[in-house]
């Protein structure tokens, strides 16, 4: 009969073997999945992309030209100022000329041809600035129309040299800026575009893409900011929109799925970092009442039967106190333990779902990594999970 028990005992003991291998691989599947996920997770939701072209004005010198169009206005009286105006300037009185021609430009702001003419008077004049002005307010009414290569020749011997400077010094850092963007150096990106609002404070693009270098580099209340500020110049509604959405992923809270793991080791700190207070109270006060099990005391009285060198009975008590529940106890508190900072790093992975308002690179990109998990059955029948990762 003992012959035939052992067999018995040695399968027995051998289920158990795999039983444990089974479940420890369950349990590193769900700590690879608490961490893999994050990783997966990122670049979903609002996505932007960064503008590749500086919006400046429609020559060196000139300002960025507003987004609201202009339109011409059909005005008896700004024709016959404006004839004038001509007359006054064919015999030489340019003071009278430019008087015509500036009332004429308020009656009719849209007319090109008004201004180009209001833009001769102020140069004949010696007016640089208002005769620059003028010029600029025409190419951005027509920048192709018939006197537009003479106005941008115009404008190249009215414009100081150091203003021309200062605009191909701003296409250099924007272009510096977009070229450090796409390298990932972040930081590095954002001084560029500071040089540029610094020269160019009404081009918008320079605060979006300012605003994605913060985003990026984790500055998410600065990416905030000066998403707003390009919100409010935005030249389309559907480009207000969508940075709208955008500026709304960047305030909803984002925690780190490894820093909550790593606080979620002691009970309930993960939760804390989290900012569910309560739930962390719980996860402490549980493991807590658990783990005080492990010190519970229990005391057995019983009566021991002795008989003395006379043969005569002397029965005694012996008294045992143990702790019975402490390994059982001190596990259960591990485990509470290590289920709370699984769920605060889960909760920090929902986080970032949707976090990053970053088109993503393409998949072959450096820096790019991909994750994939995959659930296996070895040759064995043995039950995995089988992470797969691409650098």
């Amino acid at each position: 009969m003992h012959r035939h028990l052992l067999p018995f005992a040695s399968a027995q003991i051998a289920r158990v073997h795999v039983l444990r291998r089974r479940i420890a691989r369950a349990a590193l599947g769900c700590v690879v999945i608490a961490f893999a996920m994050p990783l997966a997770a990122q670049g979903s939701g609002q996505s932007l992309a960064a503008k590749r072209v500086l919006t400046t004005g429609p020559a060196p010198g000139c300002a960025v030209a507003s987004s609201v169009a202009v339109a011409r206005r059909d005005n008896a009286e700004a024709r016959r100022l404006a004839a004038a105006g001509q007359e006054a300037a064919l015999i030489g009185d340019q003071t009278a000329a430019r008087d015509a021609f500036a009332k004429a430009a308020v009656l009719n702001p849209g007319d090109e041809r008004i201004a180009y003419d209001l833009g001769r008077a102020h140069e004949e004049l010696a007016d640089t600035a208002k005769a620059v002005t003028e010029f600029c307010r025409y190419l951005t009414l027509s920048p192709a129309a018939r006197e537009a290569s003479d106005v941008r020749d115009r404008l190249l011997r009215l414009v100081p040299r150091a203003a021309q400077q200062r605009a191909q010094d701003v296409q250099v850092a924007f272009k510096l800026g977009l070229a450090l963007f796409d390298d990932g150096r972040y930081d590095a990106s954002v001084r560029a575009f500071d040089d540029v609002i610094k020269n160019a404070p009404t081009a918008p693009e320079s605060f979006f893409n300012r605003g994605l270098a913060r985003a990026a580099a984790g500055k998410r209340a600065d990416a905030v900011s000066d998403l707003e500020q390009y919100r409010a110049n935005a030249p389309t509604v559907d480009d207000r929109v969508e940075v709208g959405r955008a500026i709304e992923v960047l305030r909803r809270p984002v925690y780190s799925p490894s820093v909550a793991f790593t606080r979620g080791l002691l009970p309930g700190f993960g939760q804390f970092y989290t900012e569910r207070p309560v739930r962390g109270a719980i996860v402490m006060a549980a493991t807590a009442g658990v783990a005080a099990m492990a010190f519970a005391k229990k005391t057995t009285t019983k009566t021991i039967a002795y008989t003395d060198p006379n043969g005569l009975p002397a029965p005694y008590t012996q008294t045992t106190t143990e702790s019975p529940y402490f390994v059982s106890a001190l596990a259960g508190a591990v485990g509470i333990a290590a289920l709370g900072a699984i769920e605060a790093t889960v909760f920090a992975n929902h986080s970032q779902q949707g976090s990053s308002i970053l088109v993503r690179r393409a998949s072959g990109s450096s820096g790019d990594a991909q994750f994939s998990l995959t659930p296996m059955l070895d040759w064995r029948g043995v039950r995995g999970v089988q992470l797969t990762a691409r650098f």
